[in-house]
């Protein structure tokens, strides 16, 4: 990405040299500029802010205040940081190729002529010859009698000039030559030649006109006119645009021509290749900007966000916001922020404090501290966290043990770390979890790829977990169990138009062990009773009705887990809709679907969004509300599996509420953010409790820094 920053430092056309006006008044200064990069940014690889420094000094020269020779030895330098720093050898070769058409003479700076600098070097001298595009239009010699069939001998020798350039793919001057033969000779022929020459060069709009006129003729030049021009029609590319809230006076044009106010909002059927977008207009009161270039592929179509910017703000704020207008994934974006900044390295540390409270007595505190490193010239992400959990609670289940309310607290470290090849991406994560009484380690790798040009991008993950079950106050050694886990994770990202994201994802988890709480035990009642116990059973109840003998919770030592996944997210003018479905079945009877969507606004620097969640789900086959004992002859027969875990049983859950997110400072590089939910959950078929109310709440920060 940053040789995006390097291409476009010069991207402004310099004005043709002529004699004028002594132009060397900032020669001096832009050359200590440059000795200064080499001296500084460059030996400690901050190219980024290398050619940060080099774009201001190319801003310099081309408001006209340094010579033709300095100007060449501003784009040498950013080519010598595109192919010595950030081994970029193809955009070094095009810049070094722009430097010597400001001065043929200029050289490849001192004590950086060596490896992939001088390889670019000479490639740019053996590359194609620098040069206008198309040579001046021969003229009519005069003196020539026109062939058989032909009227004007000058209107045949443009013809045939036209026929030449064709041939050599000279499209301008083709064109340019059939216009000339055209005015003294009006032809089929010729036009149906102008046209494949406006058709060849990208200009399928002009094409188009002169194939409609040669549809209506007869023969074979109409019906292959007819069919291009259907061809055109279908393929061009188009662009429709998104218009800034309370913008006034909004005036669009795309290549210096305005785009009527009424078509803003409708598909405009444009030419491939680059094309140059301008607006202006105002916001209360203040005059604003926008100048992006993009380019457009056959078939294309582009919806731009018109974003205004204050006039001064232009040079700097145009490269970024067309590699974001560009980027396709969260990565790609923050390489722009971090292009943008001039920062090599971007760093990101954030904190956030969460709690829950219900009314069954359960509280839940939980800080929370993370830190990610990326590199936007590099390719490569790190990151790490650190929570913790402390949770107190004297809830229904508890007291219906005897036990008394307990606090607990567990600590959850976690780094992972990516790295971009190209359009594949591999990455890897490890993570703990830490309690008095349960330890859980995992570990993880996943691998995506971006295809078809970013529109498809599939992704793969495997991890592993290895967990140690135990008793409060007694070690590992003495009592533990351990569970296994292995999980595998598949999905695609589909970019499904300019404006709506599609995931699909499926999940499969394989977990072997007990994992059976060694304190939980489940109330037992004779055969007679178990059909009289009603769901919500008060523990008084419970209590009277209960058989004496008590056994502990048992579930299978195998559980097999399947989920499928999809998100759907769109976005509209200055906000965006996001639906999650999720599907979830085990080999313990489970059912469950979980319905999740949000709707975030964005105003400005903040970001707000209501939220709502729908969770519904079976309990297990084993799954009963009161499970029998039988005692015969002194032998006594329990259930084979036995729980007293409300997540295995029958169960729905509401959730409503909502966030809010503010970004701060004159870069935008703080935000404050603020979550809350109420969650409502209804137990279909259980003891001591039929709902639960609960709130949900978390306070976070984060801030970018170098």
């Amino acid at each position: 990405m940053a040789a995006g920053l390097g291409l476009a430092i010069v991207s402004a056309p310099s004005e043709p040299a002529y004699a004028g006006p002594d132009t060397s008044g900032n020669n001096a200064e832009v050359e200590v500029l440059i000795q200064s990069v080499f001296e500084a940014e460059y030996p400690k690889k901050q190219y980024v802010e290398a050619l940060e420094k080099l774009q201001l000094a190319s801003e310099v020269c081309q408001q006209g205040s340094c010579s033709a020779k300095v100007r060449a030895k501003v784009l040498v330098a950013v080519a010598t940081v595109l192919a010595g720093g950030l081994d970029q050898k193809k955009d070094a070769i095009e810049v070094f190729r722009i430097a010597l058409k400001e001065d043929a003479k200029v050289d490849l700076l001192k004590g950086f002529d060596k490896g992939p600098i001088l390889d670019a070097w000479n490639s740019a001298h053996g590359g194609k010859p620098i040069g206008p595009s198309e040579e001046p239009r021969k003229k009519y010699p005069g003196g020539m009698k026109a062939p058989k069939g032909w009227k004007s001998a000058e209107a045949f020798f443009y013809s045939e000039e036209a026929t030449k350039a064709k041939a050599d793919k000279k499209w301008a001057l083709c064109a340019g030559y059939a216009d000339d033969s055209l005015a003294v000779e009006t032809r089929s022929s010729t036009r149906y030649l102008k046209a494949q020459c406006l058709d060849g060069g990208n200009k399928w709009l002009e094409a188009k006109v002169e194939y409609d006129a040669l549809s209506k003729d007869s023969g074979d030049i109409g019906k292959k006119s007819q069919d291009r021009a259907a061809e055109i029609s279908e393929k061009a590319p188009k662009i429709s645009f998104r218009k800034p809230t309370n913008a006034e006076e909004l005036v669009v044009s795309i290549d210096d021509v305005q785009v009527a106010d009424d078509q803003l909002g409708n598909d405009t059927v444009v030419n491939p290749g680059p094309r140059r977008i301008r607006a202006s207009g105002k916001v209360n009161g203040q005059k604003l900007v926008f100048d992006r270039e993009f380019t457009l592929q056959p078939g294309e179509s582009k919806q731009i966000d018109i974003q205004l910017v204050p006039q001064t703000d232009v040079a700097k704020d145009n490269r970024v916001l067309k590699c974001l207008e560009e980027s396709k994934s969260r990565e790609e974006l923050a390489e722009c922020i971090g292009q943008g900044q001039g920062r090599p390295v971007n760093v990101k540390i954030g904190v956030e404090l969460s709690g829950y409270h219900d009314d069954d007595n359960t509280d839940v505190i939980s800080p929370a501290i993370s830190l990610v490193v990326d590199s936007p010239t590099g390719g490569w992400t790190l990151g790490g966290s650190f929570l913790v959990d402390v949770v107190t609670t004297a809830s229904t289940d508890i007291i219906a043990t005897a036990s008394p309310r307990w606090t607990e607290t567990r600590y959850v470290p976690a780094i992972f770390g990516r790295k971009k090849f190209g359009d594949f991406a591999v990455g890897l994560s490890a993570g703990a979890s830490i309690e008095p009484d349960y330890l859980s380690l995992a570990a993880g790798a996943n691998a995506s790829a971006d295809l078809l040009d970013k529109r498809v991008t599939p992704s793969l993950a495997y991890g592993f977990g290895y967990d140690i079950q135990g008793r409060s106050g007694t070690s590992f050694d003495a009592f533990s169990t351990v569970i296994l886990q292995n999980s595998v994770d598949a999905g695609v990202s589909i970019v499904a138009d300019k404006s709506t994201v599609v995931t699909v994802s499926s999940t499969a988890v394989f977990q072997t062990g007990d994992t059976s709480k060694p304190y939980r035990y489940v109330p037992l009642f004779s055969e007679d009773v178990v059909a009289q116990i009603p769901p919500g059973l008060v523990r008084e109840e419970v209590d009277r009705v209960r058989s004496q003998v008590r056994a502990l919770e048992q579930l299978p030592t195998e559980r097999y887990r399947f989920a499928i996944a999809g998100r759907v997210a769109h976005r509209l003018e200055s906000q965006t809709l996001r639906i999650d479905e999720r599907l979830y079945i085990d080999n313990w009877g489970l059912k469950a679907s979980t319905t999740d969507a949000m709707f975030l606004i964005d105003v400005d620097r903040v970001r707000f969004w209501p939220h709502v969640r729908f969770h519904a789900q079976t309990g297990t086959d084993f799954w009963q509300i009161a499970y029998p004992v039988v005692q015969d002859a002194g032998e006594i027969v329990l259930p084979n599996y036995r729980t007293g875990d409300r997540e295995l049983g029958p169960f729905i859950a509401a959730y409503g509420g909502g966030g809010v997110k503010v970004h701060l400072g004159a870069e935008r590089n703080f935000a404050l953010a603020f979550v809350g939910d109420v969650v409502y959950t209804r137990y279909l078929n259980h003891l001591f409790i039929l709902e639960r109310l609960g709130f949900f709440g978390a306070l976070g920060a984060e801030v970018e820094i170098e």
